[in-house]
């Protein structure tokens, strides 16, 4: 076995042991997230069911730009009505890459019920 053929398999093994595919990656993974629940507002059955996506992109790992925190999620899911309650929230992670990495976009997802403190 030469050099070269040691180093490319030695690459694709740790490339799968990665978790992530080396063509197409389509992942996700929850998070946690303190918020508030049911018992610390007084949650009505019409408080309806918001969510709100922030992202970040990258291109050949080399270049990156976008807001996936959870403070950006956050403030998407409240929308215009910044001084409600979020409670009862659930965050996740959703990752897309392709090629090698050549382009991946990385969003935190955030969902919950809208209430009044």
């Amino acid at each position: 076995m030469t050099t070269v053929t040691r180093l490319v398999l030695v690459g694709l093994i740790a490339a799968s042991g990665a978790g992530c595919g080396l063509v197409y990656t389509d992942v996700r993974v929850p998070r946690a997230y303190r918020s508030a629940t049911p018992s610390d507002v007084r949650p009505d059955p019409s408080d309806r069911s918001v969510s709100g996506e922030a992202c970040y992109q990258s291109l050949l790992h080399l270049v990156a730009w976008g807001d996936a925190s959870y403070a950006a999620a956050t403030s998407q899911a409240l929308g215009a009505d910044q001084d409600a309650t979020l409670y009862d929230v659930k965050a996740d992670v959703q990752a897309t890459s392709l090629l090698f990495g050549l382009y991946s976009r990385v969003c935190t997802v955030v969902t919950g019920r809208l209430g009044r403190p």
